[in-house]
């Protein structure tokens, strides 16, 4: 069988992305900006691999994402993933991440119907070593129970026995539209804001509690949606 794979232009659309919302940043939940320590991730952009650097701390990341169809028929199927390490004063020992991605749409010329809904699920460890600790990211509706509504991400992460909701941003600072996509994610504890990452561009900003197990469970997450290339974009 005949497979024929198209490497996504992820560096291109990223760049496509951050162009019609460059200056766009995420609204953030009410109260978290001041109630959290701003840290800035930098030098995880559009590439497959590389370093970064997370606050105080420094790692490595890689990344990966491919479109497959069989035989030219109308099934596409979008596999990805990436994996990141992360090494320094903002986490206990190396924090390492290995996450993967996976949907199916049936193409019917310019129409695409899912086959499969997009799922994204990681894996931590922690000097080498597996932890209990998991992340899952899936696509939902955005408006749950209307018919015609459109998609949006959403999820949990669980670490160090708390499990916090991830919530999709999609409105901008400002009060401009909603983007599409979402722009960000919000995680919330015991229905109380946690923390916050701002995706759009390629550096990331990362709103996270200023001490504790809930900050590294925050960073964490936000590392695992950074290295996603999302196919949606």
């Amino acid at each position: 069988m005949k497979v024929a794979l198209k490497l996504a232009l992820a560096v291109g659309a990223a760049s496509g992305l951050a162009g019609c919302v460059e200056e766009a940043r995420i609204a953030m939940p009410s109260g978290l900006a001041a109630s959290s320590e701003r840290v800035e991730l930098t030098g995880m952009g559009g590439g497959e691999r590389g370093r970064f650097r997370l606050g105080s701390s420094e790692g490595r990341f890689t990344r990966s994402s491919i479109s497959a169809s069989y035989d030219g028929g109308p099934v596409v199927r979008n596999l990805g993933g990436g994996s990141f390490e992360l090494a320094g004063p903002d986490v206990a020992g190396v924090l390492e991440g290995e996450c993967r991605f996976d949907e199916a749409e049936i193409k019917a010329g310019s129409v695409s119907f899912p086959a499969k809904r997009f799922a994204y699920r990681c894996r931590f460890r922690r000097d080498g070593r597996p932890i209990d600790a998991g992340l899952i990211l899936e696509e939902v509706p955005a408006r749950p129970g209307k018919l015609l509504s459109g998609r949006t991400r959403a999820g949990e992460i669980h670490m160090g026995g708390r499990v916090a909701e991830i919530r999709p941003i999609h409105d901008m600072a400002g009060g401009r539209l909603p983007t599409a996509m979402p722009l960000g994610y919000s995680l919330e504890l015991d229905g109380r804001p946690l923390g916050a990452v701002d995706l759009n561009g390629p550096d990331k900003t990362i709103f996270a509690p200023r001490s504790g197990p809930e900050r590294e469970l925050v960073l964490a997450a936000s590392l695992a949606l950074s290295v996603l290339w999302d196919p949606g974009e």
